[in-house]
């Protein structure tokens, strides 16, 4: 597995990009996955079941599918 960033623009370039996707309604491209299926999570995108960028949602922190 990979974890990375990408540092390629300054804060207020991000903050600009940001502001227009929020008015122009631009939604990521993700699969959720809640906490609990992690496990499962890591295989399929090990299996290239991945179409999009997996998101693990921490339910029991409030967050939602």
């Amino acid at each position: 597995m990979h974890l990375g960033a990408s540092f390629i623009a300054s804060p207020s370039d991000l903050a600009e990009m940001l502001q227009f996707a929020g008015d122009k309604g631009i939604k990521p491209w993700i699969q959720k996955y809640p906490m609990d299926k992690v496990n499962q999570a890591v295989v399929d995108m090990h299996a290239g079941k991945a179409r999009y960028r997996y998101v693990l949602v921490n339910e029991q922190n409030g967050a939602k599918l």
